[in-house]
């Protein structure tokens, strides 16, 4: 297999035509997080980005080379869908890739189907089907979740006799209320004892960025709710030409009772319906929300990219404890070894 590695800047007109030809051949490659223009903006901000080219251009594969040992998706622990952006038919040789990387190993976590020859585990995405537009959507959400319907419904009634007039607010350029979003998730991060992802410069620069770019093929979405005037919640999207992502999403506390958040994602929902977007994805993890706006969901894939090496072997190792693990009936013993899995690897990318 032939392999050049470049750094995202140097990609060419022919190289992004190629990229964006795959993406629109296959509908989960159509990711934000999976486009060129993501991998060029993180590049702008990270020395270590790479980019391997397959078979002049049949494939391509964006990565940060973290140190000798291994590397890891472009845009971890930030990026909610890593892997390759290929025809069906590429076949993978780990070992070159890595040797090409002068790395031990490639680690991914919600891959693309196909990145991985032998996936360790598997987890899923939570996608609302808006190719329809937002009819057929909602009378899909209310088929599957009538109760549910009725009673947020309900509630965005009461909150709107209580809390005065709600106000969405589609696409916002509104700087203060991206800063104040910004504010909330930081906060819950703190509160919960967790590293501040969103506070460290590199990764602010990359909402920052999003939030300043609009292209036809990438950008960033603000969407808030007002109830009198007041953000009671707010959500940042990443989209490209046909998927919107829903990247942050918070909300004022002292609403809380009205769950302003759920309002707030299924106006967005409504507004992608109608304006030509396939589909909303609000990305892995088991969140209630998102089970209850969700119309289906997309397999991705975690594991290892690697050929005979020692820190492969370890990772393989890693993955394979995880998965004796997991299938333990105690549900908190179960959980250990993905949540440490997890926690490190945020440690790595954020170091």
């Amino acid at each position: 297999m032939r392999v050049e590695t470049i750094h995202p800047k140097e990609l060419g007109p022919a190289e992004i035509a190629r990229w964006r030809a795959h993406q629109r051949a296959l509908d989960y490659l159509r990711s934000p997080y999976l486009t060129p223009d993501w991998a060029q903006l993180i590049g702008a901000l990270r020395d270590d980005a790479r980019i391997c080219v397959l078979e002049d251009g049949m494939g391509f594969l964006a990565v940060q080379r973290l140190s000798r040992f291994a590397a890891m998706g472009l845009g971890a622990p930030i990026a909610d869908y890593q892997g390759l952006i290929a025809e069906r038919a590429l076949t993978l040789d780990a070992g070159a890739l890595c040797r090409e990387l002068r790395v031990g190993r490639i680690d991914l976590v919600n891959a693309a189907p196909g990145s991985i020859k032998s996936p360790a585990g598997a987890d899923a995405s939570w996608i609302a089907d808006v190719s329809g537009g937002r009819d057929l959507y909602e009378a899909a959400l209310r088929a599957r979740r009538a109760e549910f319907v009725r009673q947020t419904d309900k509630k965005a009634r009461k909150f709107a006799r209580e809390s005065g007039e709600l106000e969405i607010r589609a696409r916002s350029t509104e700087r203060m209320d991206f800063e104040t979003l910004i504010r909330w998730k930081n906060d819950q991060l703190q509160r919960s004892g967790q590293p501040l992802i969103w506070a460290k410069p590199w990764v602010r620069q990359a909402l920052e960025a999003c939030f300043e770019r609009d292209t036809p093929d990438f950008g960033g979405a603000l969407f808030t709710l007002h109830a009198s005037g007041k953000l009671a919640a707010a959500a940042f999207c990443i989209r490209s030409a046909s998927v919107l992502h829903l990247w942050l999403l918070g909300h004022d506390d002292r609403f809380d009772r009205f769950s302003p958040g759920i309002h707030l994602t299924r106006a967005i929902v409504h507004w992608a319906g109608d304006h030509g977007f396939a589909e909303v994805d609000f990305g892995a993890g088991d969140y209630q929300y998102k089970r209850q706006l969700s119309t289906r969901q997309r397999m991705l894939e975690r594991g290892v990219m690697a050929g005979a090496s020692l820190s492969g072997a370890l990772r393989r190792t890693a993955h394979g404890l995880r998965a004796r693990m997991e299938r333990l009936p105690q549900e908190r013993l179960a959980a250990l070894p993905g949540r440490a899995m997890r926690r490190l690897d945020l440690m790595r990318a954020l170091a």
